[in-house]
């Protein structure tokens, strides 16, 4: 059972301010107020994300990072992860309270009273129900997360039982998540449900409970978001935001240096962030995510045919050198299979040790000779086009032939269409849907799970992962781990970091982040000097 703690993370206090927190502990679960600060009622904060972005900002249909910017702050669910912490820690949002039966079948939750949605509609045990049931018939990417939901019971106003098919322990988890269920008004599924359960209403407004409403969208472009007059929590201290999507980080950092803009989110070239981050007036940082750099191997390479071939592969290539001139303080390498700070690192431990002449060794096999090793990624991301010249590179340099080639983002998931056609290598950047080793190693390692992107299969897995949720054992995901590794079809090379670029006056950025949101800010955790 979760009790009744904030969701975000507070730095250290001083003595007065520590004094004064204690004075307010009492009534920390239903506080309402202005928090201090030097907005005024006509300012408004621009951010800009480095990308694109196309989705409909509707919990229910965005399975896109960039959207999160508007959803977390718009929308709430019964439980969230902590901002401003590094691990994955559950904590009350929507619910105040929760209890699960001794067959891990029942979810009891205490909602959080005199909480409503931006129309006004009081948040009740109903609007739970009516949530549940709409990601169930909207039936977008998020819908598998409550799959194994067989009712959802009110009782009372404020009191909800979510009553599950199967125990599975990863169920908080998939609830916590970015991309978990999120309470939208009964009153505007009501008025605006038509036949597509108001998406098309959901599209340019918003239903949700959070610090901020959307007032203004320009689809893929530009997105308003105003402070929500009856909040339940603390008021934001920025009255306006305005999200915004563009491409060329030079042009965005001159309307940064010149105040035109307050914050610039995924910064992933290393020499654009290096930049930023030497220039006055700026103030440029990172923060630990879940997100996963990752090599997999096509089972159809005549590159890499055999399991040894793909683990003296893994050892031939300089993980840290790679990542080092490729992404610098933008990526951390990792010796584990899962994100790293998903679970106790024994637990996933790759096992890969860099072995210099292995790379010789591999130009030297009969596999690799006359043949041109090719390896993929998406042309959208610049992480994986920056650890794929690097990589080449490398080859390169013991005379193995090797080319980095950039694929459509949306080409990337059919390549299991024509293996033989596809590419030796591919490096993409993955994060998981929640902070569950299931809602990492289901999606990735097996062919159903819509990341495996060769349709590399390990026998046994799937069975393995249904016994694994199930139980919540250490030992069963330490045995799934060692059997992904043992096939050699992927590799976690590093943990790439939030970044964030904001004037040197904005603070509060590292509360405004979550390990399992990437390149996400949390506004109401802002403030200005």
């Amino acid at each position: 059972m979760a009790l009744c703690t904030p969701r975000t993370v507070t730095r250290p206090l001083t003595v007065a301010a520590l004094l004064a927190s204690i004075a307010l502990t009492v009534s920390a679960c239903s506080t309402t107020g202005s928090a201090a600060g030097s907005f005024d009622s006509t300012d408004t904060f621009t951010a800009v994300y480095l990308g694109s972005y196309s989705t409909p900002p509707d919990p229910d249909i965005n399975y896109d990072g960039p959207g999160l910017n508007i959803i977390e702050n718009t929308y709430e669910g019964l439980v969230a992860y902590r901002d401003g912490a590094d691990t994955a820690e559950i904590v009350p949002e929507l619910a105040t309270k929760w209890s699960v039966s001794d067959d891990g079948l029942t979810y009891d939750f205490t909602l959080r009273p005199d909480v409503t949605f931006h129309d006004g509609t009081p948040f009740t045990a109903e609007a739970v129900v009516d949530s549940f049931e709409r990601r169930t018939a909207v039936d977008g990417g998020p819908a598998y997360m409550v799959a194994d939901v067989a009712s959802v019971e009110p009782d009372g106003d404020h009191r909800v039982a979510v009553h599950l098919k199967a125990k599975n322990t990863a169920f908080l988890d998939y609830l916590a998540s970015p991309f978990g269920v999120k309470m939208i008004s009964p009153t505007v599924l009501d008025e605006h449900g038509g036949k597509d359960h108001a998406q098309e209403y959901l599209t340019t407004h918003d239903a949700g409970t959070g610090p901020y409403e959307l007032s203004e969208v320009d689809t893929g472009s530009s997105y308003g978001m105003r402070a929500y007059d009856d909040y339940w929590g603390d008021a934001p201290a920025i009255p306006d935001v305005t999200y915004r999507i563009a491409e060329n980080a030079s042009s965005v950092q001159l309307e940064l240096e010149r105040g035109e803009v307050d914050a610039v989110l995924n910064v992933t070239s290393k020499t654009a962030y290096q930049r930023m981050s030497e220039t006055e007036g700026l103030a440029a940082s990172t923060f630990p995510n879940f997100t996963t750099q990752t090599l997999f191997v096509n089972p159809a390479s005549k590159a890499f045919p055999t399991v040894d071939d793909r683990h003296r592969l893994f050892s031939a290539i300089n993980t840290e050198s790679v990542i080092d001139a490729s992404m610098g303080d933008l990526e951390e390498p990792t010796s584990e299979l899962f994100p790293a700070g998903m679970t106790d690192a024994s637990i996933s431990e790759q096992g890969v040790t860099h072995d210099p002449s292995a790379l010789a060794a591999m130009a030297d096999s009969g596999t690799t000779e006359g043949r041109t090793i090719r390896v993929g990624y998406a042309g959208s991301s610049g992480d994986g086009k920056a650890f794929a010249d690097e990589l080449v590179a490398e080859f390169g340099d013991v005379g193995l032939t090797a080319e980095s080639v950039s694929y459509a983002s949306g080409s990337a998931y059919t390549m299991t269409d024509d293996l033989e056609a596809a590419p030796d290598l591919f490096v993409m950047s993955v994060f998981p849907d929640a902070g569950h080793v299931d809602a990492w190693a289901r999606i990735l390692y097996t062919p159903k799970g819509g990341l495996d992107l060769f349709g590399a299969e390990v026998p046994g897995l799937t069975d393995a992962l249904d016994d694994a949720v199930a139980s919540g054992d250490d030992d069963a995901y330490a045995a799934i781990a060692a059997a992904v590794n043992d096939s050699g079809y992927w590799l976690s090379t590093g943990s790439l970091n939030s970044t964030t670029v904001v004037r040197d006056d904005v603070r509060g950025v590292d509360d405004a982040q979550n390990v399992l949101e990437y390149n996400v800010l949390h506004f109401a955790a802002l403030d200005r000097d």
